[in-house]
């Protein structure tokens, strides 16, 4: 019929080529019922590169002798797969223009091997024999529906952003199959199709804008990581000087208990330097621990006898014997040292103290 003859414009539109569905089809010329899903679809626009594989036009399947011509590009629209064409023989132009080829079929590699995914075969133009899926259009899009609400002119095509994601009455997908369809739709919109040699200038313009956008983002984001590592590294050492500065007033905390129970008599001023070293050496838990201790003492026998009222001269002698031969801890400059070098260190412990201590005293001789 003379409405359905096609001009040259419209047959180098977009074809429509498969939709989603459970169809009749073949594998291995043996019949079988083939799945046609949205993400396939995406898969097949997103992933085909005539680079890697080419996919002919041929007419009634016919896999011998020259190709009619070849694909150029594939999309998504709605829950169709289109495709533009290329270099088409001017007899299938003929059978085109005269409607004696008005379905269409496809070959489908599931998976194809270097992707792993759903990959373009080839796309055959059948006459009397009735196509797999059904509900194609029968005439291709020449972007007349460009004033559209919702379409976007891009570069050589078009595309409908919401054309990307479900509508009511479509295959349901997953949250990963929307994003992934979403970000194929953007990919049309900035990237130039593949085959394409007529891309206007606007695109160029809106790809050019992308990129740029892309690399400020960028820059953005290396200039935030850098602040967030300088913001680590300077709460780290705050962190560390808090730590010193805890331990320092934990410290005089357990020396001024230390000077109490001296005064109360729990302890000899002797042993009041050596507790305090002790401590020093410990963990909070420890000191705690001494302190608790001491609580514990009753005052000292040694200072009640000397103060004791009425003591005679021989009980007086004893008692300073008894004095002099108890002495508390014994001295230990090596510890001292270590002590002395923690007090202006904080950070040091008192094992790495007390090994500088002593590699300092081996380097003096």
């Amino acid at each position: 019929m003379k409405e359905n003859r096609l001009t040259d414009e419209q047959i180098d539109g977009w074809w429509d080529i498969a939709r989603t569905g459970l169809w009749k089809g073949t594998i291995a010329g043996a019949p079988t019922r083939i799945e046609i899903t949205p993400e396939d679809l995406y898969n097949m626009a997103a992933d085909y590169d005539s680079q890697v594989q080419e996919a002919p036009v041929t007419v009634e399947h016919r896999r011998e002798g020259p190709a009619h011509g070849w694909v150029t590009s594939l999309r998504v629209f709605g829950d169709r797969l289109q495709a533009r064409l290329a270099d088409l023989s001017e007899s299938l132009r003929q059978w085109l223009r005269s409607g004696a080829y008005r379905s269409r079929s496809i070959e489908m590699y599931k998976p194809f091997e270097p992707t792993g995914k759903a990959y373009l075969g080839a796309v055959s133009f059948l006459g009397a024999a009735p196509p797999a899926v059904k509900g194609l259009s029968p005439l291709p899009s020449v972007m007349a529906e460009q004033a559209r609400q919702g379409v976007i002119l891009v570069g050589s095509g078009e595309m409908n952003l919401s054309d990307a994601l479900p509508t009511t009455g479509e295959v349901e997908m997953d949250d990963k199959t929307i994003a992934e369809r979403a970000i194929h739709a953007l990919k049309e919109i900035f990237i130039q199709p593949a085959g394409h040699s007529d891309q206007k200038k606007s695109s160029d313009t809106e790809s050019e804008s992308a990129i740029a956008k892309l690399a400020e983002l960028e820059e953005a984001l290396k200039q935030e990581k850098q602040a967030r590592l300088a913001a680590e590294a300077r709460l780290a050492e705050l962190e560390k000087v808090l730590q010193g500065r805890e331990k320092e007033a934990e410290l005089a905390r357990f020396a001024s208990a230390l000077e109490e129970a001296a005064k109360e008599g729990r302890l000899t001023p002797a042993e009041l330097k050596g507790y305090y070293r002790l401590g020093s050496r410990l963990d909070e838990t420890g000191r705690t621990a001494i302190l608790e201790e001491l609580a514990q003492r009753q005052p000292l026998a040694l200072f009640q006898e000397l103060s004791a009222p009425g003591n005679n001269p021989g009980a007086m002698d004893e008692v300073a014997r008894r004095k002099e031969e108890f002495s508390g801890f014994p001295e230990d400059p090596e510890h001292d040292a270590a002590l002395e070098l923690m007090a202006a260190n904080p950070e040091l412990t008192f094992e790495e103290a007390i090994k500088r201590v002593r590699l300092e005293k081996s380097a003096g001789g």
